[in-house]
C-alpha cells in the first residue's frame, strides 16, 4: 500500500513538473508575442514602404541602427518585388508574404498582417529559448530569471517591435539549439531530424546554416554528415523553386550582392575590441546612442541614423555603467564556472562553437553589430546560465537575489533608452518623410501613413 502511494506521488510530481515546464514555455512565448504585437501595432506605420518613393529614399530606411524595416515590409506585402532577397533569405517568403497575403484573404489589413507574422516570430523565438532552458538548466529559479534577463536585454527591448527578419532568424538558431539539447540527452540524432533542422537553419538567413552544419558534424560521422547536408540542400532548393508559385523571384539562389561587400571588414565598426563590446555588451545593456551611423549606408545623410558602434560600454549614465559592469561579471563568472565545472556534453560543445562562430562572422561582416543582437544574446545567456547553474549552497543563495535586483534595473534602463531612441527615430523619420514627399503628387501625399 505504501509503495503504491509512493509511486503515485512520484508520478504526480513528474506530471506537475511537466505541466509547469509546459506553462513556462507557452507563457514565455505568449508574453513575447503580446509585447511584440503591442509595439508593432502602434509603430508599424512608421516602418512601412511608402509607394511612389524609391527604395533608397524610403524615410525609415537604416535610421534604426542600420535596419531595413521598409524593405522587409515590402518583402512581406509584395509578390513581385526584388526585395524578397531569396539569395540571402531563401525561404523567408513562406513565413513572410505567404501568411500576410493569406490573412488578407480573410479581411486582415496588411499592416496588421505584417505585425502578426512578425510577433509570431518573436513569440516562437522566446518559446524555443524557454524550451532550451528547460532541457539544460536544473535550477528552476535560475531558469525563470534567465528568461526574464532575455526579456530585459537591450536586444529584445529594441528589436521585438521592429519590422525585421532577425527574430525569425533567431528562432531558427534556437530550433537547432533545442534539437541539439534534446538529442544530446538521447545519445544520438535521427537523420530525418538532422535534415529538417538543417533546412530550418538555412531558411531565414543563409549564414545561419553554420548552426545546422555544426549540429550535423557533432552527431554524425563524415559520410553521414555529408549525406545529411546534401539532403538539406536538395530540400531547400526544391522549396525555393516552389516559391515561384506565389512570388516572382528576382534573385537566383547563388546571386551575390555587390552592395554587401561594403559591410566586409568595414572600418566603421571599429577595432576587434569595439566589435566584441558591441556584440557581447551593447546587446545586453544599451549604451549612449550617437546620432549618426554607417556613412556609406543608403540614405545615411549627416545625423540621420542612430548607432551605438562607437559608444563605450555602459556609457550615458551611472546606472548603465553599473549594469554593464554587473553583466561583465556575470558573463566572465558564468564562463569560468562553465569551463571549470560543467561536464561537457554535445550540447555544451555545440553551444561554445556556435557563439564563437557568430563572433567570428561579425568580426568580418557588419557595421552596426547591435543589429545582430537577437542572433547572439540567447546563445550567450544559455552559456552563462549553464555555468551559473553549477553554483551550490551559499553562492547560489546569493546569486538569486542579486539577479532579482539586476533584471528589473536592466529592464528599466533599456526601456528608458528605447523610449528616448524612439523619439530620435521619429524626429528623423518625419524630416526624411517631408523631404521625400515634396516631389509626390497631392493624391500620393494624402495616401502616405503618419507615424505614431
Amino acid at each position: 500500500m505504501t509503495s503504491k502511494v509512493g509511486i503515485r506521488n512520484t508520478s504526480e510530481n513528474k506530471l506537475g513538473s511537466r505541466s509547469s515546464q509546459a506553462g513556462f514555455i507557452v507563457g514565455s512565448s505568449l508574453v513575447a508575442f503580446c509585447i511584440s504585437l503591442t509595439l508593432l501595432s502602434k509603430q508599424i506605420d512608421s516602418q512601412t514602404f511608402h509607394e511612389g518613393i524609391s527604395w533608397p529614399e524610403q524615410p525609415a530606411l537604416n535610421i534604426w541602427f542600420d535596419s531595413n524595416a521598409p524593405l522587409v515590409y515590402m518583402a512581406m506585402t509584395s509578390r513581385g518585388t526584388k526585395l524578397q532577397m531569396t539569395n540571402r533569405h531563401p525561404l523567408f517568403p513562406y513565413v513572410g508574404v505567404l501568411p500576410v497575403k493569406a490573412m488578407g484573404l480573410i479581411g486582415i489589413p496588411e499592416p496588421l498582417g505584417v505585425s502578426l507574422a512578425l510577433a509570431f516570430g518573436v513569440g516562437l523565438m522566446s518559446g524555443l529559448f524557454a524550451l532550451t532552458l528547460v532541457m539544460t538548466i536544473e535550477n528552476v529559479a535560475l531558469m525563470w530569471l534567465s528568461q526574464a534577463l532575455f526579456f530585459a536585454s537591450s536586444s529584445f527591448v529594441f528589436w521585438s517591435g521592429i519590422c525585421e527578419r532577425f527574430p525569425l532568424g533567431s528562432a531558427t538558431i534556437l530550433a537547432v539549439t533545442a534539437g541539439v539539447a534534446y538529442y544530446s540527452k538521447k545519445g544520438g540524432m535521427p537523420v530525418v531530424a538532422a535534415v529538417l533542422l538543417n533546412v530550418i537553419s538555412l531558411s531565414i538567413t543563409i549564414t545561419n546554416w553554420m548552426f545546422g552544419l555544426l549540429m550535423t558534424f557533432h552527431f554524425f560521422k563524415i559520410k553521414t554528415a555529408i549525406r545529411v547536408t546534401l539532403y538539406a540542400l536538395l530540400i531547400t532548393t526544391l522549396l525555393w523553386l516552389l516559391e515561384s508559385l506565389f512570388i516572382e523571384q528576382k534573385n537566383s539562389l547563388i546571386h551575390v550582392d555587390s552592395w554587401n561587400q561594403k559591410f566586409i571588414l568595414n572600418s566603421y565598426a571599429g577595432s576587434l575590441y569595439q566589435k566584441l563590446i558591441a556584440l557581447l555588451g551593447h546587446t545586453m545593456v544599451i549604451p549612449s546612442i550617437h546620432p549618426y551611423g554607417f556613412p556609406e549606408g543608403v540614405g545615411a545623410g549627416a545625423h540621420e541614423m542612430l548607432g551605438v558602434a562607437h559608444a563605450r560600454l555602459g556609457s550615458g549614465s551611472l546606472l548603465g555603467a553599473l549594469l554593464a559592469t554587473a553583466w561583465g561579471l556575470l558573463f566572465i563568472g558564468g564562463g569560468f564556472l562553465w569551463w571549470l565545472k560543467t561536464e561537457k556534453s554535445v550540447f555544451d560543445r555545440f553551444l561554445s562553437l556556435a557563439i564563437l562562430g557568430q563572433v567570428a562572422l561579425h568580426m568580418v561582416y557588419g557595421v552596426e553589430l547591435f543589429l545582430y543582437g537577437l542572433h547572439v544574446v540567447p546563445l550567450v545567456l544559455l552559456f552563462v546560465t549553464r555555468g551559473l547553474d553549477e553554483l551550490k549552497g551559499a553562492p547560489r543563495r546569493a546569486l538569486i537575489p542579486a539577479l532579482c535586483l539586476f533584471v528589473p534595473l536592466l529592464a528599466v534602463h533599456n526601456i528608458t533608452r528605447y523610449t528616448e531612441a524612439r523619439a530620435l527615430y521619429l524626429e528623423r523619420y518625419e524630416t526624411r518623410l517631408q523631404s521625400s514627399v515634396q516631389n509626390l503628387s497631392p493624391t500620393e501625399i494624402k495616401s502616405q501613413p503618419r507615424a505614431h
